[in-house]
């Protein structure tokens, strides 16, 4: 079982979700699933949910997937038209 990737601050995955919204600040979530195809979807998801309650980024639906956003680029107000880095 893959358990010690669910543990917080076990697995390199929270590292590399923060290394890639660093340069983008902005993805879908199937994007980062594409971009770290090491994870399964689970395994994302444990992690964004564990990265969104420590405050690092947040979670917004969109109609057929997720945008993930770093909330520590933010000190200005966020643009309206704005759209979430699609790396496919």
């Amino acid at each position: 079982m893959e358990r010690s990737q669910d543990r917080p601050g076990d697995g390199p995955v929270d590292q590399q979700i923060l290394e890639l919204l660093q340069h983008h600040r902005r993805l879908t979530f199937l994007s980062l699933a594409d971009s770290l195809p090491a994870y399964t979807w689970h395994s994302l998801f444990v992690a964004l949910n564990r990265l969104s309650h420590q405050q690092h980024v947040e979670l917004m639906p969109l109609p057929e997937d997720y945008e993930v956003v770093w909330r520590h680029w933010r000190t200005r107000s966020p643009v309206k038209n704005e759209k979430p880095c699609n790396l496919r």
